[in-house]
């Protein structure tokens, strides 16, 4: 019942944060904003979910990942209805900054419990639980297709969301189990070391590729490839989608190959999807690129939190805390910079970008040391 609880709270979290993803065009339409403003609006979610980082560790550890998960869920709820309620440029930016702030500590509170639950059971389900974030994710992005085609508003929407979320985050709240006790001293707050930061290096790859992902993707398909509106989300649909059923084979794939090989074979399938879908001006090209990047993103920030939590000098939720702080960077001034080029340049010169990142993760996984981390 554990497993079954937290992978559901992985599953709502994915569909409050792809709800939202998957209305940006919406928001970006109804303040009448170019590329750059909507980018700078997307930049307070991230700045948000950095300046959390530094204390979510320890507050996730002295609450415990029980308690935390249950109460930042549904702040998570909240703040989600709150965002259709914004009715002005800095109403919104507020929120989205607090939307900001309560997921990531949703997010080290979570994996936290993860790694407790997988301690109990004994093998590794990190992996699963992120592909119920994605799975979660992939229904969201189509839930909101189906609610665009029937003209439904942001606001009815997202309090479907909101109430179906909540009653799930309260009936298994009582299944959640309390922190596996540590074996060796913990610290809340330290710097990462070598290991560490070249995990943080690569997860900063894989959030900025995750975040162009979510709030450039639906807007590229819509724009570049001429789709009509109402299915502008059949391109991030196709990589959400992807990067759910990469992550349900994770676990599997890893104990078959290794971290490492595993981590090269992201980064290739990364810059090759990009390369396609930017590339070739068709929608069968667009659709088919993206689904090769969520492929490559798919088993990344689970590998980078499995081996954080091997740290033996940090408790759990600090080292994915420290890792975190570094790789959310990528969310940080992903929007910002992609919008700006975009601005100057076009959307598909910016989406570039990913490409390379793509390149990055591959090289950088070729230096890591995956049997120690401390």
């Amino acid at each position: 019942m554990p497993k079954t609880a937290i992978s559901l709270y992985f599953f709502f979290a994915g569909i409050i944060f792809s709800s939202w993803a998957s209305r940006i065009p919406d928001v970006k339409d109804m303040f009448a904003l170019n590329e750059a403003e909507l980018g700078a609006i997307l930049f307070m979610l991230p700045l948000g979910a950095l300046l959390a980082l530094p204390v979510a560790g320890w507050v996730v550890h002295r609450l415990g990942s029980k308690l935390a998960s249950v109460s930042s869920l549904f702040l998570y709820i909240v703040l989600l209805f709150l965002i259709s309620k914004a009715h002005s440029v800095l109403s919104m930016s507020v929120v989205l900054f607090l939307f900001g702030v309560i997921g990531n500590f949703a997010n080290i509170a979570m994996n936290t419990q993860g790694l407790s639950v997988q301690q109990l059971l004994k093998k590794p389900i990190l992996s699963l639980l992120h592909a119920m974030w994605s799975l979660g994710a992939f229904l969201a992005a189509a839930i909101t297709g189906w609610t665009m085609s029937l003209g439904y508003s942001m606001e009815i929407h997202f309090g479907m969301i909101a109430i179906a979320a909540a009653v799930a985050a309260l009936f298994f709240s009582f299944s959640l189990i309390k922190d596996a006790a540590a074996d060796h001293p913990q610290k809340v707050f330290a710097l990462p070391n070598r290991g560490l930061l070249l995990m943080g290096i690569i997860c900063f790859c894989v959030a900025m590729s995750e975040g162009a992902m979510a709030d450039w993707s639906s807007l590229y398909y819509r724009q570049v490839v001429q789709e009509l509106n109402k299915i502008s989300t059949v391109g991030y649909t196709a990589f959400a989608l992807c990067m759910a059923l990469g992550r349900f084979f994770g676990d599997r794939l890893l104990q078959a190959f290794g971290f490492s090989t595993v981590l090269k074979l992201n980064g290739i399938l990364v810059c090759i999807g990009m390369s396609l879908a930017l590339a070739v001006n068709t929608a069968e090209a667009v659709i088919i690129g993206f689904a090769l990047v969520g492929f490559g993103v798919s088993s990344v920030i689970p590998i980078v939190y499995m081996l954080s939590a091997k740290s033996k000098s940090m408790a759990p939720s600090a080292a994915i805390a420290a890792v975190s702080s570094i790789g959310f960077l990528g969310f940080l001034f992903g929007p910002p910079i992609i919008g700006f080029i975009a601005q100057e340049t076009g959307l598909r010169l910016a989406l570039s970008i990913v490409a390379f990142l793509g390149l990055m993760i591959w090289l950088l996984s070729i230096r890591m040391r995956t049997d120690r981390v401390s």
